[in-house]
């Protein structure tokens, strides 16, 4: 799973060795009024989190830094990937840890949950893959879907499912 989310980071920071900073900071109605840049930060934070909600032993994903510069610059989010897949090798998939989410609008109760590294990997693989998706969608509108693959966005079981369409 490790390649995977290896994997996941690279087709990301693919598009950002593509993308130039004014269109990863352009604001656009299809992405509800926010920029390829905050939807590559939301997804790398997530990220972030598991990695040192590793080494503390509880993972609050409600807990991000917002980090505004790996939203305004790509450079800097390359950077980021960078670390991540290094941070990724020292993940003991087996490992036991709390997920803290708390899941009021008013912020008023947190929820503990008894998890593992490997299920909230795949969970942010899964939830990378949903914000490229609607990374896609802005890219389209803007004209840059040239910067991306087929399969940026698209989950690996409907991957599967085209291939083998295809095969039959």
């Amino acid at each position: 799973m490790k390649t995977v989310a290896k994997e996941n980071l690279m087709q990301l920071k693919e598009l950002l060795q593509k993308i130039n900073n004014e269109d990863y900071q352009k604001k656009n109605e299809v992405l509800s009024g926010s920029a390829v840049g905050q939807h590559i930060r939301h997804i790398l934070e997530f990220y972030l989190l598991l990695v040192s909600g590793s080494f503390s032993g509880t993972i609050s994903y409600d807990k991000r830094q917002r980090d505004k510069q790996i939203e305004v610059s790509a450079e800097f989010a390359i950077e980021t990937i960078d670390r991540l897949i290094k941070g990724f090798d020292t993940l003991d998939l087996n490992q036991t840890v709390k997920f803290e989410g708390d899941f009021t609008t008013d912020g008023s109760q947190d929820n503990f949950t008894e998890s593992s590294v490997g299920r909230e990997l795949a969970y942010c693989i899964e939830h990378s893959i949903h914000h490229q998706a609607i990374i896609k969608a802005g890219l389209i509108d803007m004209g840059l879907q040239a910067l991306i693959g087929e399969n940026f966005g698209v989950a690996y079981s409907t991957i599967r499912y085209r291939e083998n369409q295809c095969a039959q």
